[in-house]
Formats: structure tokens, sequence, C-alpha cells
């Protein structure tokens, strides 16, 4: 009996090891290793020496418990500085934009950034530790609304809204791009997807707008009245020269008549020999002999 109890006590001791072992195993996982996301780096920082050097790849990573890991990612982002919250923004975040004519037009900004993993160590001294997230949320949005106004301010109302959007949007994101790269933002894209005018600008621009598709209009008729009198002229012109073609035809014809003849008269007049000639002459006689009044005796001349 006492045997038994002893058994049962040395059981219950090694199970209650074993649970412990085991909460301290979920422990140290939950505070020793730290997974890092696909598209994720993390950064190291201790109370005692500060940032570390080396950052943590994506995946499980064993970290002293004391240490504070901050994630960035270096894969793209894609975010938005809309009106609708459809496209991703929690509120209204469509902003005004100065124009080189005095309007202030609202816009949407669509836009796309990572983070250079290899300033990420510098990204997280200079923004005091912050998140990636905290950082687009908080900096760049307000940098993104001041330089794409520095943009913008070059173009007038017209451009914007119009044939110079393309020039607009690339300007936009060589300017940005160059300004965000010294802080280890980089930026990969970056366009204007709305431009909002005012009832009044909006009208002066289709009156415009208008104004010059009847003007093109008007060009393309005169266009196709030059075109239609210049063929009505070609065709006057190739009766013409269906006339001159014609005549120079039976002029030719004349002539090859005439140097005909003329050739064939050369070829007889060359072929008529003396004996030829006489010859000739004697086929024709008749055999009369001529006759004479008088003394005179006939002469025959062969």
């Amino acid at each position: 009996m006492e045997f038994k109890m002893n058994k049962a006590i040395i059981i219950t001791k090694a199970m209650i090891v074993t649970g412990a072992i085991a909460i301290a195993l979920i422990f140290l996982s939950i505070v020793c290793f730290k997974k890092i996301g696909p598209g994720y780096v993390g950064v190291v920082y201790s109370p005692n020496g500060g940032v570390k050097e080396k950052i943590l790849t994506q995946g499980w990573n064993f970290i002293n418990p004391l240490y504070k890991v901050t994630e960035y990612t270096i894969s793209t982002e894609q975010a938005f500085l809309s009106k609708d919250r459809k496209e991703g923004s929690n509120d209204d975040d469509s902003f005004l934009v100065p124009t080189s004519d005095g309007k202030m037009v609202s816009v949407d900004l669509e836009y796309s950034y990572r983070f250079d993993p290899e300033m990420v160590t510098s990204i997280f001294t200079r923004f005091r530790g912050r998140t990636g997230e905290d950082i687009q949320n908080t900096f760049m949005r307000g940098k993104l609304k001041t330089w794409a106004s520095e943009v913008a301010s070059k173009f007038n109302v017209l451009d914007i809204y119009g044939s110079k959007r393309i020039e607009l949007n690339t300007k936009a994101f060589n300017h940005i791009q160059k300004q965000f790269e010294p802080y280890g933002i980089i930026i990969e894209s970056v366009n204007f997807s709305r431009i909002g005018l005012d009832a009044e600008t909006e009208n002066a621009i289709q009156a415009r707008v208008n104004a010059q598709q009847e003007l093109e209009k008007q060009k393309i008729e005169k266009e196709k009245a030059v075109i239609e009198a210049e063929r009505m002229a070609i065709e006057e012109q190739g009766k013409g020269n269906v006339k001159i073609i014609q005549a120079k035809a039976e002029a030719e014809r004349i002539l090859l008549n005439a140097e005909a003849v003329s050739q064939s008269n050369i070829k007889i007049s060359k072929s008529l020999t003396k004996e030829l000639v006489e010859y000739e002459r004697v086929k024709k006689w008749n055999g009369i002999m001529p006759t004479v009044q008088g003394n005179a005796t006939p002469i025959v001349k062969l």
C-alpha cells in the first residue's frame, strides 16, 4: 500500500516537472523567439547597448527577451491620400495644391514606397524607434502633400487638368523620390489620381474645350475643301494631259509613216542601176518601129 502511494507521488511530481518544463518552453518561445513576416526586416534595440548592427530577416529569430524588435517593410507598400475611403484612406485625405495662375485645386494622390534595408537602423534612430506604419502615417503623408504642392505650383490649372497631367506626375515622382531618399525611404511611384475643380473653373475649361473642338472641326472642313479643290484641278489637268498624249501619239504615227515612205524611196533609188533602167524600157517596147517622114533613116535605139 505504501509502495503504491510512493509511486503515485513520484508520477505526480514527474507530471508537474514536465508541465513546468513545457510552460517554460512555451514562455521562452514567446519571449525569446521573434517571427519576422515576409517582406519585412527587424531592427533590434538593446536597453544597454542601443541599436544592434545585425538586423533580423524573415522567419523565426532567437533574441534576448530584454531586446525590442521594430519591423520595417522592404517590399512595396501601396498607400493613398484620397477623398474616397474605398481607395484606402480612413477619412477624406484629399488635399489642395496651388497652381501657377493662383487657383487652388483639390487632388487625390496615390503612391508606393518601401524602406531601404541598408538604412533601417538609421531610420530607427532618426525616428526614435517608430514603426514603419507610424512613419508613413505621420511623417510621409505630411511631406507628400508639401512636396506635391511644390511641383503643382509650376503648372497652371489647364495644364494640370488637361494635356500636361503625365508631365505633372513625372515631375512629382522625381521630386518626391529625391526628397525622401536621404531618409532611407524609397518611393516607387507617385500619381495624381484625381484633379477636382470648382464649378466656375470647370465651366471655363469646358467652354475652352468646346471652342477648341469647334476650331479643329473648322480646320478639318477647310482641309477637306482644299483637298477637293486640288483633286478637281488634277482631274482637269489630267483631261488636258490625255489630249496632249493623244496628239503626240498621232504626230508620232504620221512621222513614222513618213519615215517609212522615205526609207522605202531611198531603197528603191539605190536599186535603180543603168542596166535595170534599160531593161525596164525594153520590157515596155511593143516591137513597132517608129515611122519617120521624109528621107531620114529611122533610128531605133535600144
